[in-house]
């Protein structure tokens, strides 16, 4: 699939989300329960994929969870405190893939409120450029990575969207 339709059908998914969910949003609805309602909404637009939320499996690891190395420095940068070895678990919101597998990994989303706070947003952030490039420690190399920050109570019905790839931010028309 182009990433032109990947970031249509994604968008076009926001929208349907928007229109279906602007009472828990107004609300200021947990992040969970949003991510999973835009997983929903992503399913038909993804039809030969898996369309899972807060999917941590890895097939490639030992204890079939999923985990990145990221620098300590890194972490301190944005004002969390690092782990002793440099490996953070993750789940991350939303994945388009096939199941039991790190060969067919297309889209890894993380969803933010425009409530949570700068560094939450920003190790998101971080998360993207980690799952979008393949090196020693982080081998899922998902072809599109997207962060989504929903406006919420008096925001509804905006959001923000970031894409990246290989390891970087793009503007959307310098995906490739």
């Amino acid at each position: 699939m182009k990433i032109e339709k990947i970031v249509k059908n994604i968008k076009d998914a926001i929208n349907v989300l928007l229109e279906k969910e602007a009472g828990n949003l107004s609300r200021g609805l947990n992040e969970l329960n949003i991510s999973t309602h835009l997983a929903f909404y992503l399913k038909p637009f993804f039809p030969e994929l898996d369309v899972d939320p807060e999917y941590n499996g890895d097939i490639d690891k030992p204890n079939d969870r999923k985990a990145l190395d990221i620098a300590k420095n890194r972490m301190m940068e944005i004002g969390f405190k690092p782990n002793d070895n440099d490996n953070y678990k993750i789940n991350p919101d939303i994945i388009i893939h096939r199941r039991l597998t790190n060969n067919h990994n297309l889209v890894v989303i993380e969803v933010k409120k425009d409530s949570h706070t700068r560094k939450h947003k920003e190790f998101d952030l971080i998360k993207l450029e980690h799952l979008t490039i393949d090196f020693v420690g982080n081998h899922y190399n998902y072809k599109l990575g997207v962060a989504i920050i929903f406006g919420t109570k008096k925001n509804t019905g905006q959001y923000e969207i970031r894409f990246f790839q290989n390891g970087r931010e793009f503007l959307e028309e310098n995906l490739v």
